[in-house]
């Protein structure tokens, strides 16, 4: 429960790194010695009210021009270029942004087309009609120690609500996908009249390295992400994104997916991830898109007869929608170049399991997934992402695969090839093209477990060469 009157400019010291807080409430002294308003505003209050930590501060100061503020800082700090022409100021080394109440005017049809118009003398309530949502509209005077709710964001925190502030909300439709993570770091449900604003935008003119943003906050920063996709299927932007749009109809067999839909499936994958993961943003980021991204083939190979719904070839079939889906939201090539070969082999460890448990196959599944520790990651977060878990996890799949890669050393890579070219030229051959046919034998042979060391790799070398 929020407690408004607990919140206290103490509170956001506890709340915040100790350096950028003493920072920015000796600004905002100085501000007011001056004549200003300084208030915070946005996530800063929202968290502090939470009693999360406070990462960052955004200062919006009433009564002093842009150029005021500007040189006013500039006596102590070093202003940061990005942010200006949208009356920003960013102060270099501190997580703070210093801005004036402003207003934008679309420009032309695109998302960037807009003009910023500066409003430092409106009135408090004014500049917070303006903002996304009311969770993000509270302002809070660290001087006077005075929270300014005008449109009930204090309220809507305490009954989880997401509700834009008015009808500005529609000037930027960035703001429904930022519902969307918003949705899922709070676990929020929309508004009725906020879901019917947003069925209203499309997402057309929106940058994608805006979109990609979004998503990468919804799977960092969610405690449930099932929120963000839930919010996203009832505002209708789902159909924006046609690989998810596609979970949901697609329906599964009872038996080892009570929860029904592809979609609802994903929903509780995603909330099995939020609640594993490592702290490394990474391996985080890897692993929370595979979740979202795992299941993408199963819409186009659902057969159904007397034995259930099969979705046999997923897995493979899945790699086409996957990278369509994150070449589409501007994922950067590391991820999409990480998340495919989980996509592709997350079936492989139980059909292997069950069909013979041999080294050549684990060396052959790491050489085709790159990171089996990441693929039992994955393969766990699939099986508890149900509504019933109908069976135990297997932990002797994940024990064999594990210790077997160990052994190997592939756990965290892929095999590295043992006979390279200069085992070819110390036998006497000159470099040919024909070095790759026979180094790629050899690893192949390899792989079968036909040598495990450089001594025996040399040795089939040899057998090769004699053929």
């Amino acid at each position: 429960m929020v407690t408004p009157r607990g919140l206290t400019t103490g509170a956001f010291g506890e709340l915040a790194q100790r350096n950028a807080f003493a920072v920015v409430f000796d600004i905002c002294r100085g501000l007011a010695a001056a004549g200003a308003r300084p208030y915070f505003v946005g996530g800063c209050v929202r968290d502090a009210l939470l009693g999360l930590p406070v990462f960052d501060f955004d200062v919006e100061v009433f009564g002093m021009s842009i150029a005021a503020i500007e040189e006013f800082l500039s006596r102590t700090f070093t202003i940061e270029k990005t942010g200006k022409s949208f009356c920003v100021l960013k102060i270099r080394g501190f997580p703070i942004d210093i801005s004036v109440p402003r207003m934008e005017i679309k420009s032309g049809a695109k998302h960037t087309d807009f003009s910023v118009i500066p409003l430092e003398d409106c009135a408090l309530k004014t500049a917070a009609s303006r903002r996304d949502f009311t969770i993000n509209s509270i302002y809070f005077d660290p001087l006077c120690e005075e929270l300014v709710d005008e449109f009930g964001g204090v309220d809507d925190l305490n009954s989880k609500i997401l509700r834009h502030v008015s009808e500005k909300f529609s000037e930027d439709p960035l703001r429904v996908l930022r519902g969307m993570q918003f949705a899922g770091r709070f676990n929020l449900s929309a508004a009725p009249e906020t879901v019917a604003l947003c069925r209203t935008l499309s997402m057309v003119d929106i940058s994608r390295e805006r979109i990609f943003s979004e998503w990468e906050k919804l799977l960092l920063q969610s405690t449930a992400p099932s929120f963000g996709l839930r919010f996203l299927k009832n505002s209708g932007w789902i159909k924006f994104f046609p690989e998810i749009d596609a979970l949901d109809a697609c329906m599964q067999d009872s038996d080892r997916h009570p929860e029904g839909s592809v979609f609802e499936h994903t929903c509780l994958a995603l909330d099995a991830f939020a609640g594993t993961k490592i702290g490394d943003q990474l391996e985080d980021e890897i692993i929370g898109f595979a979740a979202l991204c795992h299941d993408f083939g199963k819409p186009s190979v659902t057969t159904q007869d007397e034995r259930g719904i099969h979705h046999y070839g997923h897995d493979g079939v899945g790699l086409q929608p996957t990278e369509s889906f994150l070449r589409a939201i501007n994922a950067p090539k590391y991820l999409i170049d990480a998340v495919l070969p989980l996509v592709r082999w997350h079936m492989t460890p139980f059909v292997l399991y069950e069909s013979g448990k041999t080294d050549a196959s684990v060396l052959r599944l790491a050489n085709g997934v790159g990171r089996i520790d990441r693929l039992l990651r994955l393969c766990h977060i699939d099986f508890v992402g149900r509504t019933k878990v109908v069976e135990k996890y297997d932990e002797k799949v994940d024990m064999w695969l594990r210790e077997t890669a160990k052994r190997f050393g592939v756990l965290a890579s892929r095999p590295a090839p043992i006979v390279h070219g200069r085992d070819l030229i110390a036998l006497g051959m000159r470099p040919s093209e024909k070095f790759s046919e026979i180094l790629d034998k050899c690893f192949d042979a390899q792989l079968d477990c036909k040598f495990f060391d450089h001594a025996s790799g040399v040795e089939y070398l040899k057998s090769v060469l004699l053929q």
